[in-house]
């Protein structure tokens, strides 16, 4: 490994968008020697690796967790294959970087944190909405108690629906709530500083079963927290494509002395030209002076940082496993239509 000399050594599984993402901000940070990328198709991988001068491509990710000079994998491939890639690199002796949410089973994301406690290897889910400014200022506030013990959230996540259509070819695979909510949940769960003990969810459907997905169109969930504090989670991706933001994202909490509210929909830029009009996405990812930023680029520095200086990452694998329970539990509430326990 290369963490002597200050170096480390990144390996990307999946080279998709977020794929691609992470291979824009690993190549901007001096620290990091992008080493090879993995991906299916393998010509996906060819383009990732074209793009940023990537020596090693390969469509078995299994041939990254066997070389010594990658010490960090990012796991950037759909959801449901993450538990698999995850569990294999930890027991190679990999510190992993792994797209939210972890897993899509509880159990799966219990294995992986079991092996985690075992491992060499250090585990971070990149829940990286805490790191855009204006949440991790919020999440400041709320320690300082600037609003008094939070009573109740709201957290709202709705996409165009080119995305679960046309952006994403496994959306079948997956719903809105663990898209979309899995980020809202990580937040709210952060700001509130307490762990869900109950929700109860419903579904609702048509829309996308109508061009043959089936995946609910939306999802409300009414979590209750340790402590007694509430919050509802909305998410759907039905909005029409004229819509000038792919996602449109609130967040609101309110206190025994005050409220926090984080609107999001347009990114503090509006742009109108003779085509339309749109809000361009920039706290996620965004190009700053030729060097990639945002939310993705912080995130992956940070985990860097983590492994160079041996610390525990800010987002700790309890609290990503708190995600999936609340997750499993949304849809097991939908099924049952009752409230459900975690």
């Amino acid at each position: 490994m290369n963490l002597r000399q200050g170096t480390v050594g990144v390996g990307i599984i999946g080279a998709g968008i977020m794929g691609s993402s992470h291979a824009a901000s690993a190549v901007g940070d001096p620290r990091v020697r992008l080493r090879a990328v993995a991906g299916l198709p393998r010509e996906t991988a060819v383009r990732l690796a074209e793009t940023y001068r990537i020596a090693i491509v390969t469509d078995d990710y299994t041939e990254l967790l066997a070389d010594p000079s990658i010490d960090l994998v990012i796991v950037a491939t759909p959801d449901h294959l993450h538990a698999e890639i995850c569990l294999a690199a930890l027991a190679a002796g990999k510190h992993v970087l792994v797209e939210k949410p972890l897993t899509t089973s509880l159990a799966e994301a219990d294995r992986i944190l079991a092996l985690e406690r075992e491992s060499a290897g250090t585990l971070m889910v990149s829940f990286n909405h805490r790191w855009i400014p204006a949440y991790a200022q919020a999440h400041a506030e709320i320690t300082a108690g600037r609003i008094g013990r939070p009573r109740l959230a709201y957290a709202r996540k709705n996409d165009r629906i080119h995305v679960p259509t046309t952006m994403l070819s496994w959306s079948e695979r997956t719903t809105c709530a663990w898209f979309l909510s899995s980020h809202d949940m990580d937040l709210v769960g952060w700001f509130l500083g307490a762990r869900p003990v109950r929700v109860y969810a419903s579904a609702v459907s048509g829309v996308l079963r109508d061009r043959g997905i089936d995946t609910p169109d939306a999802i409300q969930a009414q979590v209750t927290y340790e402590g007694g504090a509430v919050a509802t989670f909305e998410s759907c991706w039905i909005y029409p494509d004229a819509f000038p933001t792919m996602t449109d994202s609130f967040i609101e909490v309110v206190g025994e002395r005050g409220v926090i509210q984080l609107p999001r929909v347009d990114d503090q830029l509006q742009l109108t030209t003779d085509d339309g009009h749109e809000y361009p996405r920039l706290s996620i990812g965004a190009d700053l002076h030729g060097r990639r930023g945002g939310a993705v680029t912080a995130a992956q520095q940070h985990m860097i940082d983590c492994i160079l200086q041996d610390h525990r990452p800010l987002v700790d694998p309890q609290s990503s496993r708190d995600v999936i329970a609340l997750l499993e539990a949304v849809h097991r509430s939908i099924e049952s239509g009752q409230p459900e326990p975690l």
